[in-house]
């Protein structure tokens, strides 16, 4: 799913994972960086079988906020080998606010840039959320602002 931030990527991804609950269907939810990060300490503490065990346990996972920081190296590089493993095995939403053209700048390295994009795109439902964000249009600072605004308006009227 793509689109600015605030368009409810995360909302929806949200309620696909729980309608498959709701279906029995085995769902893992996580923020791209918090996985990256786990891939990494697991390798490191030697746990990294483990964790694709219980990662496999899932047919959906859920990678929310795929964006601007550069990610971990190795964690990069492990969520990659794992993307590329269950590749058409299971179902991978994930949610970005970056153009692909720009994913190497968080990842690093160019050619597994370019591969995991192939993977990801293969028999890929792209999703696409134009317009604004919406927890600053339903911000109530937009109703303070607009009352303000009407009272400056008003006094110089």
């Amino acid at each position: 799913m793509y689109g600015g931030t605030g368009t409810d990527k995360t909302m929806l991804s949200i309620l696909i994972g729980m309608s498959a609950c709701n279906q029995e269907i085995p769902v893992r939810f996580y923020r791209t960086a918090g996985l990256i990060n786990l891939f990494s300490e697991n390798q490191n503490s030697g746990k990294l079988t483990a964790l694709k065990k219980k990662l496999n346990s899932a047919r959906i996972l859920i990678l929310d906020e795929f964006r601007y920081v550069p990610y971990d190296r190795t964690g990069s590089q492990l969520l990659f080998d794992y993307l590329s493993e269950i590749h058409e095995q299971k179902s991978v939403i994930l949610n970005t606010n970056l153009e692909f053209s720009q994913w190497v700048n968080v990842l690093y390295d160019q050619r597994m840039t370019t591969a995991l994009i192939g993977s990801l795109t293969h028999h890929v439902e792209l999703i696409l959320f134009p317009g604004i964000n919406n927890r600053l249009r339903e911000s109530s600072i937009n109703a303070t602002l607009s009352r303000i605004s009407s009272q400056e308006t008003g006094n110089n009227g």
